[in-house]
Protein backbone atom coordinates (compact mmCIF):
# COMPACT_ATOMS: atom_id res chain seq x y z
CA UNK A 1 0.00 0.00 0.00
CA UNK A 2 1.32 3.28 -0.70
CA UNK A 3 0.03 6.41 0.72
CA UNK A 4 0.71 9.78 -0.39
CA UNK A 5 -0.39 13.24 0.33
CA UNK A 6 -0.92 15.44 3.56
CA UNK A 7 -4.21 17.45 2.65
CA UNK A 8 -5.25 15.35 -0.13
CA UNK A 9 -4.64 11.63 0.33
CA UNK A 10 -4.09 9.13 -2.17
CA UNK A 11 -3.94 5.58 -1.67
CA UNK A 12 -2.10 2.85 -4.09
CA UNK A 13 -2.79 -0.59 -3.40
CA UNK A 14 -1.39 -3.61 -4.94
CA UNK A 15 -2.62 -7.51 -4.66
CA UNK A 16 0.42 -9.63 -3.64
CA UNK A 17 -0.29 -11.63 -6.13
CA UNK A 18 -0.63 -9.09 -9.16
CA UNK A 19 3.44 -8.56 -8.50
CA UNK A 20 5.72 -9.39 -11.38
CA UNK A 21 9.06 -7.95 -10.34
CA UNK A 22 10.70 -5.88 -7.66
CA UNK A 23 13.74 -3.22 -8.42
CA UNK A 24 15.64 -2.15 -5.94
CA UNK A 25 17.62 1.16 -6.57
CA UNK A 26 20.28 2.11 -3.62
CA UNK A 27 23.27 5.14 -4.30
CA UNK A 28 26.46 5.24 -2.37
CA UNK A 29 25.19 7.22 -0.23
CA UNK A 30 22.06 4.81 0.36
CA UNK A 31 23.82 2.17 1.13
CA UNK A 32 26.47 3.95 3.62
CA UNK A 33 22.69 4.98 5.80
CA UNK A 34 20.94 2.15 4.51
CA UNK A 35 18.38 3.26 2.49
CA UNK A 36 16.89 3.06 -1.18
CA UNK A 37 14.45 3.00 -3.39
CA UNK A 38 12.00 -0.25 -3.80
CA UNK A 39 9.97 0.30 -7.41
CA UNK A 40 7.19 -2.84 -7.61
CA UNK A 41 5.77 -4.03 -10.71
CA UNK A 42 2.69 -4.92 -11.14
CA UNK A 43 -0.05 -6.57 -13.32
CA UNK A 44 -2.39 -4.01 -12.04
CA UNK A 45 -3.98 -0.62 -14.06
CA UNK A 46 -0.99 1.43 -12.88
CA UNK A 47 1.66 -0.57 -13.28
CA UNK A 48 4.02 0.96 -10.69
CA UNK A 49 4.79 1.46 -6.88
CA UNK A 50 7.34 3.42 -6.29
CA UNK A 51 8.64 3.84 -2.63
CA UNK A 52 11.49 6.27 -2.17
CA UNK A 53 14.39 5.81 0.45
CA UNK A 54 13.12 3.09 2.86
CA UNK A 55 14.73 2.33 4.98
CA UNK A 56 16.64 -1.05 4.58
CA UNK A 57 15.13 -1.88 1.25
CA UNK A 58 17.27 -5.49 1.06
CA UNK A 59 15.26 -6.59 3.87
CA UNK A 60 12.13 -5.10 2.73
CA UNK A 61 12.39 -6.66 -1.07
CA UNK A 62 13.53 -10.25 0.48
CA UNK A 63 10.48 -10.16 2.64
CA UNK A 64 8.43 -9.08 0.06
CA UNK A 65 9.84 -12.02 -2.55
CA UNK A 66 9.39 -14.42 0.21
CA UNK A 67 5.85 -13.46 1.21
CA UNK A 68 4.94 -13.82 -2.47
CA UNK A 69 6.61 -17.18 -2.80
CA UNK A 70 4.37 -18.37 0.15
CA UNK A 71 1.73 -17.16 -1.60
CA UNK A 72 1.85 -18.75 -4.73
CA UNK A 73 2.98 -22.24 -2.94
CA UNK A 74 0.62 -21.62 0.01
CA UNK A 75 -2.09 -25.01 0.25
CA UNK A 76 -5.13 -24.38 -1.12
CA UNK A 77 -8.26 -24.80 1.90
CA UNK A 78 -10.23 -28.09 0.22
CA UNK A 79 -13.64 -27.34 -0.39
CA UNK A 80 -16.49 -28.02 1.80
CA UNK A 81 -18.39 -31.28 0.44
CA UNK A 82 -21.68 -30.05 -0.75
CA UNK A 83 -24.30 -31.49 1.65
CA UNK A 84 -27.93 -31.88 1.00
CA UNK A 85 -29.58 -30.41 4.38
CA UNK A 86 -32.56 -32.88 4.28
CA UNK A 87 -30.55 -35.58 5.56
CA UNK A 88 -28.92 -33.34 7.95
CA UNK A 89 -32.16 -32.10 9.59
CA UNK A 90 -33.12 -35.31 11.43
CA UNK A 91 -29.65 -35.86 12.66
CA UNK A 92 -30.07 -31.83 13.80
CA UNK A 93 -33.39 -32.88 15.48
CA UNK A 94 -30.94 -35.43 17.26
CA UNK A 95 -29.09 -33.49 18.70
CA UNK A 96 -31.27 -31.10 19.63
CA UNK A 97 -33.81 -33.60 21.73
CA UNK A 98 -30.44 -34.83 23.54
CA UNK A 99 -29.44 -31.04 24.52
CA UNK A 100 -33.32 -31.24 26.08
CA UNK A 101 -32.60 -34.50 27.55
CA UNK A 102 -29.56 -33.30 28.94
CA UNK A 103 -31.72 -29.73 30.21
CA UNK A 104 -29.82 -27.34 27.92
CA UNK A 105 -32.75 -26.72 26.40
CA UNK A 106 -36.30 -26.29 27.27
CA UNK A 107 -39.38 -28.60 26.04
CA UNK A 108 -40.52 -25.39 24.49
CA UNK A 109 -37.16 -24.10 22.96
CA UNK A 110 -37.17 -27.87 21.65
CA UNK A 111 -40.28 -27.64 19.76
CA UNK A 112 -39.30 -24.11 18.09
CA UNK A 113 -36.16 -25.12 16.53
CA UNK A 114 -37.77 -28.35 15.59
CA UNK A 115 -40.69 -26.59 13.60
CA UNK A 116 -38.18 -24.32 12.17
CA UNK A 117 -35.78 -27.07 11.18
CA UNK A 118 -39.04 -29.61 9.58
CA UNK A 119 -40.00 -26.15 8.18
CA UNK A 120 -36.69 -26.48 5.63
CA UNK A 121 -37.83 -29.74 4.22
Amino acid sequence: MQISGIFNKSVIDSSLDKVNDIKMDQSAMGRMFGYGDIEILTASELGVNLFKKIDNPVKFKSALINAKEYLEHAPTPEAMPATDIKTDIPVMISKLADLRTQGVLTEDEFQQKKSELLSKL
